[in-house]
């Protein structure tokens, strides 16, 4: 069973494989670094591919564009670990010191959640896996079947490199270089986005909290011990609209650029998995549009959770007996509606992390799908 002690459930152990551990040595220090700098690398050498190899048909275009994109989004995922490690750390710390006010019935409603997101984070897991091995599968069957019809060794990589890789030594280190690259990007994305959904979950379950807490006081000036609860609960939401606010600081970058760029990303999904023929590409197509919706689901419906749990704190405290109150009550009361009526909105830039965000998304996505299939006759010309 769960504890305090392994909040987030998965303990960032997906990510040791980049080297990012909360107390890293000389080897874990190089490796992290290595790692950052090899998938750094792979953006670069997508452009110079495309720079040098300027007769690539549409479909060749649009997929190595897809992957710049997913790439700028990993990559901004893994600089949280760069740039802001301490304070990933500090804000785990801080759900910790939350959770230590619960009594047993609230904290086990944690403790479920946590549970939930150990396994989904498993479940997300499989799922890139599965994304990873179909781009190795693609790659070792293309390498064979070139092969045995040119009748001479023909070699294929999961992605694309501007130079001659034919010979075998240098097939072997790109061919390990982008497994590496995709196991990054594989543990990264896992460890930010299951990171993000099970603060975004805990922080939910702590507004319920704080509503229930509300719901329950009885504040009339013959209470004697009236002010003191009051003052308690006042705290406890100010704490947790402190790690509301951290939180989404913390993750708006992360959250701008992935729903910036989600609808053009599965705009090329779709286009290639229309395209194609291949059912080893058209299934690593599908799993990884599945999983990049699974990304922008999560950012999504916890930012429209989070925002109306928040709010129903206000009604709660409408709901309390206040005007029995003394007049101090009252102005603590009036104070702490006046907060609760503002939500909290998980928004980086112009862009708000809401359910309403995604439908517009995919809707969109759609016609850019539309207008890349209208060109394809003019390009097949």
């Amino acid at each position: 069973m769960p504890c305090l002690d392994e909040f987030p459930a998965y303990r960032f152990w997906y990510v040791r494989y980049c080297g990012e551990v909360e107390q890293p040595t000389w080897w874990y220090r190089c490796r992290f670094w290595y790692a950052f700098i090899l998938l750094c690398s792979f953006g670069p050498l997508q452009v110079l591919y495309l720079v040098r190899t300027p007769a690539l048909d549409l479909m060749v275009t649009c997929e190595e564009i897809m992957l710049l994109q997913l790439l700028a989004t990993v990559v901004l995922k893994f600089s949280l670990f760069v740039t802001r490690r301490d304070e990933i750390y500090d804000l785990v710390e801080a759900f910790k010191r939350i959770q230590k006010g619960l009594t047993a019935d609230e904290f086990v409603r944690l403790v479920k959640c946590n549970v939930v997101h150990a396994k989904l984070a498993r479940l997300y897991v499989i799922g890139t896996t599965i994304v990873l091995i179909l781009y190795e599968l693609n790659a070792i069957v293309t390498s064979v079947t070139v092969s045995l019809q040119q009748q001479h060794l023909h070699f294929e990589t999961p992605f694309n490199f501007p130079f001659d890789f034919q010979h075998p030594a240098l097939y072997a280190l790109c061919f390990l270089h982008n497994l590496d690259a995709m196991l990054i990007t594989v543990f990264i994305s896992v460890t930010i986005d299951a990171c993000y959904s099970e603060m975004a979950s805990n922080l939910s379950i702590h507004f319920d909290i704080v509503k229930e807490r509300f719901e329950k006081l009885n504040i009339s000036a013959e209470q004697p011990m009236a002010e003191r609860e009051l003052h308690e609960v006042i705290s406890y939401h100010s704490d947790v609209l402190t790690l509301a606010q951290r939180m989404t600081q913390l993750f708006q970058e992360s959250v701008f650029y992935l729903l910036l760029l989600l609808s053009t990303i599965l705009c090329l999904l779709g286009y290639e998995f229309v395209m194609i023929n291949n059912i080893y590409k058209r299934a690593q197509v599908a799993t990884l549009a599945g999983i990049m919706i699974g990304q922008a689901i999560i950012y999504t419906y916890h930012g429209s959770v989070i925002r109306d749990q928040s709010v129903n704190v206000s009604d709660a405290i409408y709901g309390t007996n206040w005007y029995e109150a003394t007049t101090d009550t009252k102005k603590q009361i009036h104070f702490s509606l006046m907060r609760a009526q503002k939500p909290v909105i998980v928004k980086s830039g112009f862009i708000e992390a809401s359910l309403p965000t995604l439908k517009k998304i995919l809707s969109s996505s759609g016609s850019y799908i539309t207008m890349l299939m209208s060109l394809e006759p003019d390009v097949s010309n």
